[in-house]
């Protein structure tokens, strides 16, 4: 069922009966009110989509200034397979990893454990949950563990093997404006979300004293606007906002805060069927050390941006494919050309009378500087 100007647009899916008795209810009702796409409308979106772009081409470069490459890393399989540009697509949980404006578009309490596999052995494992709390939006937790295998040193170094994890833990809040005011039925078309994540990183060495165990932790906050106008989709993220850290007797490293502008279009939607090709920029804004050379203090400062493009196509809301394209630009975009790539991925849903189980797979390039790696994320998702 289709409406157009004004009017609602309402999908309802309940379950049916079995052995004469309700044994199923399923019950998703999606409002979107249909707002006309008008000059204002564009010109906003337009403002929207480049303000990241503007700011990261006024930042002068220098990598490898950026820490905690533990956040640089969004550990979710459907953002990987649509090469990161995900910012308006997400609409679950895994949205707290893009956007976590999005997290309250989905009616259902979700879990999510994502896998991430990468060469050397080094892992990723993220477990996310989100809970819809009414008129105040969609709440949620996440945590993130990043492990580092064992680095022997050789049988002629002085340094004793090491390794190293880091952990993240954050809670998040998304809603749509109009839930916050009593007697208001129209759905508002903007949401907002706003995270708060403690992120911890811990060095040493795997045998001798315990002195050799080195930690440090900061504060960060992530934040996002996302504003729907049939048929477009627009938002404004940002990630990891916080100040520095440094490990004892060591220099302070910054944050690898990324500012990210997002525009979706929806060609089609229907109660089963729907499509979205969305671009993504993403560039890193206020990254930046300070150090003491000569008897001067010298600044040094690392633009990284990338632009992504991505389409995700789901069949019956059971099966969903998706392709994405992901590639740098601007003063160091030769530093990380290797980031640049195909990625792919594949959604399946099964229903049950309770549950609806969700797996999506996602294939795609990875690097952290000059060193590219094809990695492989697995998500397993419970909705209920």
């Amino acid at each position: 069922m289709d409406c157009k100007g004004g009017e609602t647009l309402i999908f309802r899916r309940i379950g049916g009966l079995l052995e004469g008795r309700e044994t199923d209810i399923i019950y998703i009702e999606r409002i979107m009110e249909k707002t006309p796409v008008s000059r204002m409308n564009l010109c906003f979106i337009t403002v929207l989509a480049v303000a990241a772009v503007a700011i990261a081409g006024a930042v002068s470069a220098s990598p490898g200034i950026a820490g905690a490459d533990v956040l640089k890393i969004p550990v979710e399989a459907r953002g990987w397979g649509i090469g990161q540009a995900f910012g308006v697509v997400g609409d679950d949980s895994g949205a707290m990893m893009y956007n976590p404006a999005g997290m309250c578009l989905s009616s259902e309490r979700e879990v999510r454990f994502t896998h991430l596999g990468m060469l050397e052995g080094t892992y990723h494992e993220s477990l996310l949950a989100s809970h819809p709390l009414g008129r105040w939006g969609t709440g949620g937790v996440m945590f993130i563990y990043r492990g580092v295998p064992e680095i022997d040193n050789g049988s002629f170094a002085t340094d004793l093997p090491s390794h190293a994890y880091d952990t993240v833990l954050g809670g998040y809040l998304s809603f749509r404006f109009s839930h916050l005011m009593p007697g208001v039925r129209v759905t508002s078309p903007l949401s907002f979300g706003l995270g708060i994540k403690r992120v911890s990183m811990t060095m040493g060495y795997t045998s001798g004293p315990a002195k050799d165990l080195y930690q440090a932790s900061v504060i960060a906050v992530d934040w996002g606007f996302l504003l729907q106008l049939d048929p477009f989709r627009v938002s404004l993220s940002g990630r990891n906002f916080g100040g520095g850290y440094s490990f004892a007797g060591g220099a302070n490293e910054p944050l690898p805060q990324t500012l990210n502008a997002a525009l979706g279009v929806i060609p089609f939607e229907d109660s089963g069927n729907f499509f979205i090709f969305a671009v993504e920029n993403s560039s890193f804004v206020g990254v930046s050390s300070t150090d003491q050379v000569a008897g001067k203090t010298v600044t040094a400062r690392e633009s990284l941006s990338t632009i992504a493009f991505g389409a995700e196509y789901w069949r019956l809301k059971k099966m969903g494919v998706r392709l994405g394209y992901m590639s740098p630009w601007g003063p160091e975009k030769s530093t990380y050309q290797n980031a640049k790539g195909l990625s792919v991925g594949a959604s399946i849903r099964i229903f049950s009378d309770w549950l609806t189980y969700q797996f999506d797979l996602a294939y795609h390039p990875y690097s952290l500087g000059a060193s590219r790696q094809d990695a492989f994320s697995l998500s397993l998702g419970v909705r209920f």
